[in-house]
Order: C-alpha cells, then sequence, then structure tokens
C-alpha cells in the first residue's frame, strides 16, 4: 500500500492552501528536458534565418562526426543565400542526460541574387542529444547533406 504524507497541518484548510501556495512560490521553476531541447532547436532556427553560423553550430558537440563538414555546409548555405526554417517535432524519447529527437524539418533557400530560384527543402532530421554540464548538445545529426548548400544557378 502506497502512503501519502502531507506536510500541511490537518486542523484548517486555510492554513493548508497558504502553506501550499508558500511551497509553490519557493519551488523553483526549471525547464523540462524537452522545453530546453524545444529550445535548442528554435535557436538553431533563428540563427539560420540570421546567416550566425557560430550560434547554429554551437548547438553541436564539436567532436560529432563530420563536424567540421556540417560547420562547413552551414557556411557556404548562409553564405550564398537567404534561409528560413521550421522545424516541427515528432519524437523526443530520453532522460535527462540523453535524448533521442526526430524532427520534421522544412528549409526555404532563397539565391542572395537578384531572381535567383529558391529551393525548397523538408526531411526527417533524427538528432542523437547529450546533456553536457547545463547544456544539451547534439552529438549525432543524420542526414547532414540536408545542410549542404544547393546549387543555385538559374
Amino acid at each position: 500500500m502506497w502512503r501519502t504524507h502531507s506536510c500541511a497541518p490537518r486542523s484548517h484548510s486555510g492554513e493548508r492552501i497558504l502553506l501550499l501556495l508558500t511551497c509553490l512560490t519557493l519551488t523553483p521553476l526549471q525547464a523540462t528536458s524537452h522545453e530546453e531541447i524545444v529550445d535548442l532547436f528554435a535557436s538553431m532556427a533563428a540563427a539560420l534565418t540570421a546567416a550566425n553560423v557560430p550560434q547554429f553550430m554551437d548547438a553541436f558537440d564539436k567532436k560529432m562526426p563530420e563536424y567540421g563538414k556540417l560547420e562547413n555546409d552551414i557556411t557556404a548555405l548562409v553564405n550564398q543565400a537567404e534561409v528560413s526554417s521550421s522545424i516541427e517535432p515528432l519524437k523526443d524519447d530520453g532522460d535527462d542526460s540523453k535524448r533521442t529527437v526526430a524532427l520534421d524539418w522544412y528549409l526555404e533557400v532563397r539565391s542572395r541574387q537578384q531572381d535567383g530560384p529558391l529551393v525548397r527543402r523538408r526531411e526527417t532530421i533524427h538528432c542523437e542529444l547529450s546533456k553536457q554540464g547545463k547544456k544539451w548538445k547534439i552529438v549525432a545529426l543524420k542526414p547532414l547533406e540536408f545542410f549542404a548548400a544547393p546549387k543555385l544557378d538559374k
């Protein structure tokens, strides 16, 4: 049998409510792992739009396989095009130290040339993340080719 214990006095319901409100006020609000992951990918999408490669790459563990290739691809992508993206989480499994995430990621890549072409991409992106200190870092991402700069020749 499960037993529950209350720290509130049993005599006055008003005192219990006051104690409960006090406990809730003193309890620090902490983001859940899911919320932190959502914030991480929102930051990445904003970084692509702002052509901010360092901010985008900050989401990744520098030891990730093909980190350098991804950084080169992102740099080429934002140098030759205006990028906007939309990310919808499909799956987020794991615990407070490791997560596996699937994302429906949509990119619009518009050439910086006047009347240049527009390329649209949409793919399910699979990521593995690990909590490193207080930050989540992507330790694996597939497919990397999704972020390669497209050929925007007319």
